[in-house]
């Protein structure tokens, strides 16, 4: 290892990434960060963002900070040489439209002593023709400000005398792709939004429309049946739409197509399913892989397995890119920050024994189905406006600064006493 300090690279800056990079021991390890985007996201406050209720920007935190000693580059890795210790990357630009161009025509190589892979997971479409193209995805802050920006032209669209009031309800009707938390939040944050906009638009009352496909026969699938059901209960009381059953075989820009229903109108889709792994760990040969996703295996105490089950040293793996070897885990922030905040530890001890394996301890679940309503899922299952608050309440734990809560609080406040605006960016 190097003499000085040992080279610390993380490939990554989601849930995982993000902590490790400002936790880890800047004064006992040289950190290097590879991330694509120079901001964290809170994808739990990422619907939110996208309708409204808060600015976007408070939806994400700075990778850079001033009192931390590390190296930051805007940048992707495309390969890592696990013999050699190094990991050749590609420069991730950043354009006035907000979005990335990689740029293959610079590559460069980072060199470490222990490696951390964490780059998340990108979105899975399942070659849908018309996905790629024509949906909206929810991951970055990028993501819900083109949400956001797509709504506020769809309602000024919608308003206009050239548009019949038949053009306008295929306008207003949102599809949203994907049964499971982040689809189910964000269509109780579109009936909210809609609820609310009937005050500034009172000529386009009653005809928004809200429409959840899911493959699978149930949404929420991980949820108690009597929670699902509830939240069933709820949506149609708020007039969201389910369909589960429902097999998407073809997106275009101002419709889907399902095996069910044929062709839908629609304003906008916006798919929030489907996780595949990135280029990356794709790329990555030797490691023992999961046959589903294909995460990449770890032993109990996060270190990267070879094909032959032996332990790669120095090699870490977590979030959405990794699992355990024989205790899989799901791909959600919970999972991320536990394994994180157990790696700081490990890592920033000052000890010669072996670390604790690492034990997730599973905590409540929680959804927002709308209108001051949700469903929590623990040691006692909650609904109704008591699971509304702690979703709230749990809303602001996810984020890492007083001061980032405190503002989000105080957009909240202002909504409730003068509504929310889409309008502002």
């Amino acid at each position: 290892m190097n003499s000085v300090r040992p080279r610390i690279l993380i490939v990554g800056a989601g849930w995982a990434g993000f902590i490790l990079s400002q936790q880890l021991d800047d004064s006992k390890y040289d950190i290097t960060i590879i991330a694509p985007h120079q901001t964290f996201a809170y994808t739990p406050l990422l619907a939110s963002a996208a309708t409204g209720l808060f600015f976007s920007r408070l939806a994400e935190e700075p990778i850079r900070r001033a009192h931390r000693r590390m190296t930051y580059y805007r940048a992707l890795a495309t390969a890592a040489d696990l013999d050699q210790k190094s990991v050749t990357c590609i420069p991730s630009i950043l354009q006035p439209s907000g979005r990335d161009i990689p740029d293959a025509n610079h590559p460069f190589t980072v060199e470490y002593d222990v490696l951390i892979i964490a780059p998340g997971c990108v979105n899975q479409t399942f070659n849908t023709p018309g996905a790629t193209d024509y949906c909206f995805f929810l991951k970055t802050v990028p993501d819900a400000e083109a949400i956001k920006a797509k709504l506020l032209s769809l309602l000024e669209v919608a308003s206009l005398p050239t548009t019949s009031p038949e053009r306008a309800k295929e306008l207003l009707h949102i599809a949203v792709v994907g049964g499971g938390p982040t689809g189910v939040e964000l269509s109780a944050e579109l009936t909210d939004l809609f609820s609310e906009m009937s005050k500034t638009y009172p000529h386009l009352a009653g005809l928004p429309s809200i429409t959840i496909h899911d493959v699978a026969p149930e949404i929420l699938g991980v949820f108690h049946q009597k929670l699902k059901a509830y939240a069933l209960r709820s949506f149609k009381k708020h007039g969201v739409e389910v369909k589960t059953n429902s097999h998407i075989e073809k997106i275009e820009e101002d419709a889907l197509y399902t095996k069910e229903d044929g062709r839908i109108p629609a304003g906008m889709v916006a798919w929030a399913t489907g996780n595949k792994q990135c280029d990356f760990v794709e790329s990555l040969h030797g490691l023992s892989k999961a046959t589903r996703l294909g995460r990449i295996l770890t032993d109990q105490r996060l270190r990267a397995l070879k094909e032959d089950q032996s332990v790669l040293e120095n090699v870490y793996a977590l979030g959405d890119a990794a699992d355990i070897f024989g205790n899989g885990l799901p791909t959600t922030a919970e999972v991320a920050v536990q394994k994180a905040e157990y790696l700081v530890n490990t890592l920033n001890r000052h000890s010669s024994k072996p670390a604790s394996p690492f034990v997730y301890k599973q905590r409540r679940m929680v959804a927002y189905v709308g209108g001051t309503d949700g469903v929590i899922m623990g040691r006692q299952d909650w609904t109704g406006e008591a699971a509304w608050l702690a979703w709230r309440s749990g809303s602001l734990g996810w984020t890492r600064s007083w001061r980032r809560a405190g503002m989000i609080m105080a957009s909240w406040a202002w909504n409730f006493i003068g509504g929310r605006e889409i309008a502002r960016k």
